[in-house]
């Protein structure tokens, strides 16, 4: 946890990631710094990362492959901005590659163009 005190966090919002995700307890700081490094390569800024784990503190204690191949796929889907995705509806970071597969292919049964399918992930998935 002393990768979050030095990120800036306070004490009692880090208990308060704790109470909402016990995992982070098990998360070694370097793999908390990889992840920040991963979000920061995207785009995100310190206060975006810290409105990230805030809000959805499960993402500390994801799997750095998931979340690569997360990014990975959100990309292949023509997602530019992950950065504004990501502090906007940080849930995001609990799917998976293979769930974002599965939503793109029912949108496009639906009939969804892919600008519709992006519209559809940045604006209506919810947690």
């Amino acid at each position: 946890m002393d990768v979050l005190i030095r990120y800036g966090f306070s004490i009692e919002e880090i208990k308060n990631m704790i109470d909402t995700n016990y995992l982070i307890n098990n998360v070694d700081d370097n793999l908390i710094y990889e992840l920040i490094d991963i979000l920061g390569k995207v785009g995100c800024l310190n206060n975006q990362i810290r409105n990230i784990f805030i809000c959805n503190p499960f993402s500390l204690s994801r799997s750095i492959n998931d979340i690569n191949n997360l990014i990975e796929k959100l990309k292949e889907y023509g997602f530019s901005e992950l950065n504004y995705l990501f502090d906007s509806n940080p849930y995001i970071l609990n799917l998976n590659a293979n769930d974002i597969e599965t939503i793109y292919n029912e949108k496009k049964q639906d009939g969804l163009s892919d600008d519709d399918f992006r519209d559809y992930i940045n604006y209506n998935i919810i947690f």
